[in-house]
């Protein structure tokens, strides 16, 4: 059969547009909007966290439990075991639980526990200690921010030699992460959240003589932003936008995941020392901000810097002559009871951004350390500012 020119010209560009849809759509089949995630994913598939691409790529787009989190932390990361003699409640998932091995693990290996279990809960109350892991819950990105800074410090560390200004300032990048100002502690503690680490809010005391960050929980949550945005870890993107409220990814948790195991050298994690690690002292008291202090203790301790302050003023009072040595950055000073017990002068002493000073009471009749503090109604003054101690009351003894 014979056909016209024009219908042969037909049939071939019907061919050639039917080989070229086939073509597009085996292109659009074979390529992911998930590829950026698909090294990650078959990372872990290769230490057994996952299963390979293929089969995961359905799941992407799933949002993360803080239980399945769990899981994958402690499937990628096995350093994060617990000794089974080991005594660990985690409130909210007991022992009866299908996944109270998983949580006891991982969360009872915090570096700073016991006390540092309550830094990775999801409900917490820093008013009054309590807390509760949730297991079922769906996790925001600030929520995997948090609960990552606190099982790896280490990332948020990096930010430890910023100045005050500097941080304030790369702070304000973030532009859905909102800082409210107070103008006094007073104003900032009626703030609902001003001890709230779960909140993507930071308090901020601004007044003529002042410009910090207004608390303790303040500061772990600036490392914990700032550090892993430096490290490249957790960042906004690059319109200074983090979205800490939007329910985080199985494809971003992977790849966060991932990102931190290579942070760590590509070979699991080895924690390094916290700061309250490497206080060597077994009792710590601590020194605020603005805040002037009377405390009493036997044997030496460390006063910790919990708010950065860049100088300690220090008096004491007793009823027998009591010297002091003083340990700041492996640097030992010494000061005389005569000198000490002047309460209108205090000591100074600069921390040179040290976490803590080391203080060792000895007793000049002896020469040993202060064992009896009641005895001798040995009291220390301590303030960030220069203060007349004689206007302080003093501690009641019984």
């Amino acid at each position: 059969m014979r056909y016209p020119k024009c219908s042969i010209f037909i049939i071939i560009l019907t061919l050639s547009l039917s080989l070229f849809t086939t073509s597009l759509a085996n292109a659009a089949s074979s390529s992911s909007k998930y590829e950026w995630a698909k090294p990650s994913v078959e990372f872990m598939a290769s230490h057994k966290v996952m299963q390979n691409f293929k089969q995961e790529e359905k799941n992407l787009s799933k949002n993360v439990s803080k239980a399945e989190l769990t899981r994958m932390i402690y499937l990628l990361f096995q350093e994060f075991r617990v000794d089974s003699s080991k005594d660990v409640e985690i409130p909210g998932v007991p022992a009866t639980s299908t996944y109270y091995q998983t949580f006891r693990d991982v969360y009872g290996s915090i570096p700073s526990n016991p006390s540092g279990l309550i830094a990775a809960a999801d409900k917490i109350n820093y008013n009054n200690g309590t807390f509760t892991y949730q297991p079922s819950k769906i996790l925001s990105r600030w929520d995997l921010l948090i609960t990552l800074n606190t099982l790896f410090p280490d990332i948020g560390y990096s930010v430890d030699e910023m100045s005050e200004k500097e941080s304030l300032t790369k702070l304000q990048t973030f532009k859905d992460i909102h800082k409210r100002y107070f103008n006094s502690y007073d104003t900032y503690e009626k703030w609902k959240y001003a001890y709230q680490p779960l909140a993507p809010e930071f308090g901020i005391i601004k007044s003529k003589n002042e410009n910090h960050l207004g608390s303790d929980l303040d500061y772990v949550k600036r490392d914990a932003l700032l550090g892993f945005s430096q490290q490249g870890v957790m960042k906004p993107n690059s319109k200074g936008y983090f979205y800490p409220n939007q329910k985080v990814t199985l494809a971003e948790t992977t790849v966060i995941l991932h990102r931190i195991y290579k942070y760590y050298g590509g070979t699991g994690y080895v924690p390094k020392p916290s700061k309250d690690e490497d206080v060597t002292n077994g009792t710590s008291l601590f020194l605020y901000k603005d805040d002037v202090s009377t405390m009493s203790t036997s044997d030496d301790f460390a006063l910790v810097n919990a708010d950065h302050v860049p100088t300690l003023y220090l008096a004491l009072s007793a009823k027998a002559p009591v010297d002091l040595k003083v340990i700041v950055n492996g640097e030992a000073m010494f000061y005389t009871y005569e000198r000490l017990s002047i309460l209108d002068a205090p000591i100074i002493i600069p921390f040179d951004g040290a976490y803590f000073a080391e203080i060792f009471p000895i007793l000049r009749s002896t020469g040993e350390l202060v064992h009896d503090v009641e005895s001798i109604k040995l009291t220390y003054y301590v303030s960030d500012k220069l203060v007349d101690f004689n206007s302080i009351e003093p501690l009641s003894w019984q």
